[in-house]
């Protein structure tokens, strides 16, 4: 059971919070929050351990499975009284005190009511959790300070981890010729070294499977390599970059003399009197940056400076799933491994699945193998496992039983734990971000705002206090793209488009259990344990694509995804209300309704941060007192055509961002000057009826100005070349401007602008002229357009 150990800690930070705080409760229910939350800190302190532990025994599974749905129930609680405390803040507000009371007195909402039931809520969860607690005894749990003082104790619950040597049969090995001729290039090199060091690094960095142990292998026992290094040591690290065993070993490989029970002092020295003056290739596979034990800047150092003593064009070869490692190693080369192409796949599933010569025997087969193959995405470890467990079989329905199934269902035991370590190295608070990108299909194109504000919505994001919670989710993705998680399709300064390969898919299914509910995991039974789901157009039924009846019996559930094919209507909306109470993330957009449900005040909605109006045909106005939502810091307005933003008369005060896209507008609405002091971003597009734009001045944090399809606008605002902080504009298909734009920027007040802004003009599409100034390649162009159905994908 997954992630268990981020829930846990979650919970602990709110419960400890409510515990010492007077929050109206009852003496009897604020006792019971004291006691939960003694309780679950002594139980957090073995989670780490558990969680290791639960590959070799189920019953650990089982049991953090039981205490993760505790946790999340202790959540659940922990939102009822946020909710009370902000519906008491809100009549307040609106002057209903004594009203109020009145009827509160009468109602289930009733404050003596409701302390007795919340009293009794929290009894019944933590005995629960004290059930749990006892438990725990049985398994022999490490607590986590033990763990942190002892670094070998990670090492003893991964006994299973996987040990690389040297050896490889070099004719096995299918498409990285390639490859192969560019390391070499780099390693037989003697000038890829400073004057300073004697001693440069090769990385090889990829998805775990993709081949980077092979590789290295290959380079290591090439015989140009073994006549160039007088001597080579190939050491499989793993998880615990230790400086004692890595010099141990080091020295071994080396051919020096055995080191026993020495100081560290002389081992160090026994291993330089081995490597002085001789050059030497070194192979550190499988580098990890694992918290407490991985390899850090540090510990880098320390080793570098002890190999620094071999001759000048020695060299190392650093594997790693870790962009990050390669930077700490601070590599003269990095190689990034990508996938092999489809006709090398094909040999490799072939070579491993037939008898050499007999393939052609099997036309048929082979026609299935092909779609067997494009599934594994170009993962050598992936294709190698599939084809070796139809070897010999030649019945045509065991072939397509493994085309037709999910490959995480088939039964291998290779794939998941290969790429399984990958997530194991996570840090807690990623794991149940990972898990999450489970609810979306595969091939789906993920955007970075979109997701960050479902994280957010889930409580996955750790900030400080005053950071930025966008910030801090862009800094997540960035982080899964360092480990090969997510890969990269396009990023902007605000924004990040990225895909997630198939296997890395299939993972995130693997870990997210039952309480992740999609078309491949749909529950048969247990409905209170799942928390979120997401429906894809296979799901949807009839013409009209009503929802499926499991969903109404997900009383629990925080998450509720829908395809824009299943047309929400009133009555649905309203059923998700009532019954889903939990309920933190409900997609409205796509949807039949023509007004908002009363049970969602926009103006009081003070904590939101990104409003986005997409496609609202008949929209005249926005909702009042938009001043009130003093969190909001980034406003989408999309295909509103009949939306008057004139009409609002104060609008949001703190906006950094604002978007405009298929309007009628002529102006832009002169509320936007009160976030002039915050102003950082504002894009416009498709907005034909725009003649002028604010001037800029009192726009003093403008960073960026982006204007695409605006057929009619004239020149630049005044004052935006006076503006300190300006950094980026960008004009695309817009010729008046364009013409007028370009004969600004040679006027001399607008010389300095011009030389410290970066400032890209697209060429008018339907000119001939050949106009070079300000303009950059095609293939840095990205329209409106396409980045818009980019961003709107849903799933299914």
């Amino acid at each position: 059971m997954e992630f268990a150990t981020s829930i846990a800690e979650n919970v602990l930070g709110r419960l400890a919070f409510y515990a010492s705080q007077k929050i109206s409760l009852a003496w009897g229910a604020q006792l019971e929050l004291t006691k939960l939350n003694k309780t679950l800190s002594t139980i957090n302190l073995v989670l780490q351990d558990a969680e290791k532990k639960q590959v070799k025994n189920p019953l650990i599974t089982h049991w953090l499975g039981k205490l993760k749905d505790v946790c999340y129930d202790v959540d659940d609680v922990l939102d009822e009284l946020e909710f009370r405390k902000l519906r008491k803040k809100l009549l307040v507000n609106n002057h209903g005190i004594v009203k109020g009371k009145v009827r509160q007195f009468f109602s289930r909402r009733n404050p003596i009511v409701f302390n007795f039931k919340m009293g009794h809520k929290v009894k019944e969860i933590r005995e629960r959790l004290v059930e749990i607690d006892n438990e725990k005894r049985e398994f022999s749990l490490i607590q986590v300070a033990q763990l942190a003082e002892d670094h070998c104790a990670p090492r003893r619950v991964h006994d299973d981890r996987r040990i690389t040597t040297s050896t490889v049969e070099a004719s096995s090995v299918i498409g990285r010729e390639g490859d192969k001729q560019q390391i070499l290039k780099h390693l037989l090199n003697d000038t890829d070294f400073s004057s300073e060091e004697n001693v440069s690094v090769i990385s090889i960095v990829g998805l775990g499977g993709l081949g980077k142990t092979t590789l290295a292998k290959l380079v290591y026992n090439e015989s140009m390599v073994k006549e160039n290094f007088e001597k080579r040591m190939w050491i499989c690290v793993s998880d615990n970059f230790d400086i004692q065993t890595l010099v141990k070993g080091i020295t071994s490989a080396a051919g020096g003399p055995k080191c026993e029970d020495e100081s560290l002092d002389i081992m160090e020295t026994m291993l330089q009197d081995t490597l002085r003056s001789k050059k030497f290739l070194l192979v550190l596979d499988d580098v990890w940056d694992t918290e407490l034990i991985g390899v850090t800047r540090e510990k880098w150092i320390v080793l570098k400076t002890l190999l620094n003593v071999g001759a000048n064009g020695s060299k190392i070869i650093v594997t790693t799933r870790n962009n990050q490692v390669a930077s700490i190693v601070n590599s003269s080369y990095k190689h990034p491994l990508e996938g092999l192409p489809h006709e090398d796949s094909m040999s490799l599933f072939i070579q491993r699945a037939f008898k050499k010569g007999e393939e052609h025997r099997y036309p048929h087969l082979i026609e299935i193998g092909k779609d067997i193959v494009k599934k594994c995405g170009g993962v050598p470890l992936a294709v190698a496992t599939l084809g070796s467990m139809l070897y010999l079989n030649t019945e045509r329905h065991k072939w397509e039983s493994v085309r037709d199934n999910d490959m995480w269902s088939i039964g291998n035991d290779n794939i998941l734990p290969a790429l399984k370590l990958s997530y194991d190295a996570l840090p807690q608070h990623l794991k149940p971000c990972f898990a999450f990108c489970s609810l979306f299909p595969k091939d789906y194109i993920f955007n970075s705002e979109d997701l960050v504000s479902l994280w957010t919505a889930q409580g996955y994001l750790k900030c400080k206090k005053n950071e930025d919670f966008e910030q801090i989710g862009i800094n997540y993705v960035r982080e899964f793209s360092f480990r090969s998680l997510f890969q990269i399709e396009l990023e902007m300064k605000t924004d990040i488009m990225f895909k997630i390969h198939d296997l890395v898919h299939d993972l995130a299914i693997s870990v997210a259990q039952v309480e992740y509910s999609t078309v491949n995991s749909r529950p048969s039974s247990g409905f209170d344990i799942v928390r979120h789901v997401s429906v894809s157009k296979k799901d949807l039924f009839g013409e009209e694509a009503k929802m499926p009846d499991f969903i109404f019996k997900l009383t629990k559930l925080r998450t509720c995804l829908i395809p824009d094919i299943c047309k929400m209507n009133q009555h649905f909306v309203k059923t998700c209300i009532l019954i889903f109470k939990y309920m933190r993330v409900l997609d409205l957009r796509e949807s039949a309704l023509e007004e908002i449900p009363s049970s969602i005040e926009i103006q009081f909605l003070t904590n939101l941060r990104r409003l986005w109006i997409y496609s609202c045909a008949n929209l005249e106005s926005l909702p009042p007192n938009m001043k009130l939502l003093t969190a909001l810091h980034t406003l989408i307005i999309d295909e509103c055509e009949k939306l008057d933003l004139m009409k609002t008369t104060e609008g949001p005060q703190g906006l950094r961002s604002f978007v405009l896209r298929k309007s009628d507008l002529e102006v832009l609405p002169p509320w936007l000057e009160d976030s002039a002091k915050v102003l950082q971003s504002i894009e416009l597009a498709d907005c034909d009826n725009l003649t002028e734009i604010l001037e800029l001045q009192k726009f003093t944090f403008l960073e960026q100005l982006r204007i695409d399809y605006c057929s009619n606008l004239l020149a630049l605002p005044e004052g935006l070349h006076c503006l300190s902080e300006f950094r980026e504009l960008e004009i695309n298909n817009c010729p008046k401007l364009s013409e007028s734009c370009k004969r600004q920027l040679k006027g001399q007040d607008w010389s300095k602008f011009a030389r410290e802004a970066k400032i890209k003009i697209y060429p008018d599409m339907d000119t001939d002229e050949d106009d070079d100034e300000g303009a950059f390649d095609d293939h840095n162009a990205i329209s409106t357009d396409r980045y818009s159905d980019q961003l709107q994908q849903k799933c299914g």
